[in-house]
């Protein structure tokens, strides 16, 4: 009996033990939004072009739903139990449809996967997008490669690199969360604002068609001046 008794107290430290472990902290998922953008009132120009978004590219190791952290140079690490709803990539594409809609420099702006038809092409490739933990709150950075492309004529109106970073609220994934939201609003409004300039020069531009028809226009020739006294 008395080696009974002495086992009962340690059966119960470890059936209490398994309890505590069985116990797991929640799961938290993150929507990845953006500033508010500029005001932009004015409407879309009658010759402005259709613009098709590509889906955004990026790494495998930023192709996924977790939140990336660096706590020392040339590392990077996923923050456990904290996730984004869906992969960043994905949610730019929706967060840029919907910015460069309200531009005004475009006729309309869809997906390119909608199955419409488009005069340019947006493709966005996310290089990086982390926490940098090394000191506290930390640091968050955001890094975007823009291609604005022409597939009528085979040609990239414009290519561009776009850089934004943010305090991080609190040294931790909610924090770097809301460092992320602060980030990318302005990267977007620049982005914008880029794809519009390139946009607007691609019409000054003639194409190899109009640029042939040029070529080949009869050349009349104007008499000088000094020459008009001689004409009948």
């Amino acid at each position: 009996m008395k080696h009974l008794s002495s086992a009962l107290p340690m059966a119960t430290v470890i059936l209490a033990l398994a309890g505590c472990a069985g116990v797991q902290a929640p799961q938290h998922y993150f929507v990845l939004e953006a500033a508010a953008p500029e005001p932009r009132p004015q409407a879309a120009a009658a010759s402005a072009p259709n613009l098709l978004v590509a889906p955004t590219t990026a790494p495998a190791f930023y192709e996924s739903q977790d939140i990336v952290y660096s706590r020392s140079a040339g590392t990077r690490s996923y923050y456990q139990l904290n996730s984004w709803t869906e992969p960043p990539s994905r949610r730019l594409d929706a967060l840029l449809v919907e910015r460069l809609g309200r531009s005004g420099a475009f006729g309309s702006v869809a997906a390119a996967t909608d199955g419409v038809r488009g005069r340019l092409i947006l493709t966005a490739h996310l290089e990086e997008m982390y926490h940098d933990a090394s000191t506290s709150p930390g640091t968050t950075h955001i890094a975007l490669t823009a291609v604005l492309s022409n597939p009528a004529n085979r040609s990239i109106q414009g290519q561009r690199r776009f850089t934004a970073s943010a305090p991080a609220a609190t040294p931790d994934a909610a924090g770097a969360v809301q460092g992320f939201d602060v980030a990318l609003g302005p990267l977007l409004d620049e982005v914008v604002a880029w794809a519009g300039q390139a946009a607007s020069s691609t019409e000054a531009t003639p194409t190899p068609a109009q640029a042939a028809l040029a070529s080949t226009a009869p050349v009349i020739a104007i008499p000088s001046p000094s020459r008009l006294e001689d004409l009948p």
